[in-house]
């Protein structure tokens, strides 16, 4: 009885009325932003669990390569096995930028360590090449030399088709 009582018209009456209309709307707008946000968090941890999966997987490749890569491992490899006669050492200078994974300063560390062609850069192992990237310093690295001597063993025989089959499964002289 006491709503009937009660004039709507008046002052009080009417801020009640549309302080309650507030806080139902702020309590409408509270529950649906927490669903919305609820919702996109479980977008990002759904992500997150995704990204540290991929995370792991690639920590584990690059654990297998730098283990493939380590000086024991390359210690091991067998140097590609060469037909035909060895030719007599030349006067003359190869482009060493032809090899996937070599460029001008890695040519220049070559060329100071007295590899000025295919047929010296093919007769030396990983190893060696390895060290000379190590001497060099810490820009050098990243350099994988494994399959250097076999790029320039095709290049010195002349096998453009082969290189060029092979460096094409290389990247930066890497075989992935």
């Amino acid at each position: 009885m006491l709503l009937l009582q009660l004039n709507p018209f008046s002052r009080p009456v009417a801020i009640t009325e549309m302080l309650l209309l507030l806080m139902a709307a702020a309590f409408i707008g509270w529950l649906l932003a927490r669903l919305i946000t609820n919702r996109h968090i479980a977008a990002l941890e759904q992500d997150i669990k995704e990204t540290k999966s991929n995370l792991a997987d690639c920590r584990s490749k690059q654990q297998d390569k730098r283990s493939y890569s380590s000086p024991a491992v390359i210690s091991q490899i067998t140097p590609p096995v060469h037909t035909g006669t060895i030719r007599p050492a030349v006067s003359k200078r190869d482009n060493l930028k032809l090899i996937e994974g070599i460029g001008p300063k890695v040519e220049e560390l070559m060329n100071n360590a007295h590899i000025f062609t295919f047929e010296q850069l093919s007769n030396s192992s990983p190893v060696q090449l390895l060290e000379i990237l190590r001497k060099a310093g810490q820009n050098f690295q990243m350099h994988d030399p494994t399959t250097w001597p076999e790029q320039a063993y095709l290049a010195r025989e002349g096998k453009w088709t082969e290189l060029e089959v092979l460096k094409g499964k290389l990247k930066g002289g890497k075989q992935y």
